[in-house]
């Protein structure tokens, strides 16, 4: 592995770690994201220090360069924050239907009683007035 790529997985980790705490502090984050994060900067961290990991993870799955291996784990990684991420969207696009499904009924059951209340009113307001014309 070239140095370059030391230096460039160095550079990244530090960054990420960097970064990640910053938002930590700003409270931006939440807590499962942080982790995953720190442990990623981590992973990244061991890899740009002992490149003797990549050398022999690469031959034990049968990887020719130390390089691939690397970008072969950012990717796999990277694709598994991606379907975590999916997988929170569409229990949010479920409860945001739901709740707007709820708003709907309550509105519509509102407006339903508010129309009731109206028409309760009417029948009060004429019912006076013809006892009022009765008893003139």
């Amino acid at each position: 592995m070239s140095i370059t790529l030391r230096i460039l997985l160095l550079f990244a980790a530090i960054i990420t770690a960097v970064w990640i705490l910053h938002k930590i502090r700003k409270s931006k984050v939440r807590m499962e994201s942080s982790i995953y994060w720190i442990l990623f900067a981590g992973i990244l961290l061991v890899l740009g220090l002992f490149p003797e990991i990549s050398y022999r993870l690469g031959v034990i799955f049968g990887i020719q360069s130390p390089a691939n291996l690397i970008f072969l784990v950012i990717i796999f990684l990277l694709m598994e924050k991606v379907f975590t991420l999916s997988i929170v969207v569409s229990q949010l696009e479920e409860k945001v239907s739901v709740l707007s499904a709820e708003i709907a009924l309550r509105f519509h059951s509102a407006e339903r009683r508010l129309n009731e209340h109206g028409e309760e009113e009417k029948k009060d307001s004429a019912d006076k007035e013809t006892k009022t014309e009765i008893k003139n």
